[in-house]
This record gives structure tokens, sequence and C-alpha cells, in this order.
């Protein structure tokens, strides 16, 4: 087979990007109760409900700041899931 050059009038990978709306922020709880539901074939049910205790209290504690700082950039930015590590 030949090597052909891709024509430019071809669509790209990201070529809509910019159309498309931006994806919203998860529920907290819905995020927390995937979670558990991914960890659970992996755990033995002690294992499982130590996990579900401390998912329970991220849930109840700094989960509920982290989860409202994520709507808030949603709201600015468009991409709210790539977050800079410092």
């Amino acid at each position: 087979m030949e090597n052909q050059v891709t024509d430019s009038s071809e669509e790209r990978t990201f070529q809509y990007q910019s159309s498309l709306p931006s994806l919203p922020v998860p529920a907290l709880d819905e995020s927390l109760r995937k979670y558990l539901d991914s960890v659970r074939p992996f755990l033995n049910q002690e294992e499982y409900q130590r996990t579900s205790d401390i998912v329970k209290r991220f849930g109840n504690g700094i989960g509920k700041e982290l989860h409202q700082k994520l709507v808030e950039r949603a709201k600015v930015k468009r991409n709210w899931r790539k977050v800079a590590c410092t």
C-alpha cells in the first residue's frame, strides 16, 4: 500500500472540540458510589467496610469543599478536569 499524506479537508481528531458543550461536574455522591462499586471486587468484607467508612467521611467532610471548588471552576474554565498540581 502506498503511503499517502492526509488531505487537509479530512476531519481531524479535535476539529469540533470548541463547538462541543463542556462536560458537567458529576454529583459528589455519584462519584463516590462509582468509586465504591469499582473497588468492591478487589476487597474482602472488612476492607470494603473500612473503605466505605473512609469514603463517607470524605463525602461529608473535605469532599464537599473540593467538589464545590470544581463546580466553581467549571463556571469559568472550559476544561474543569484539567487541574495543575503544584
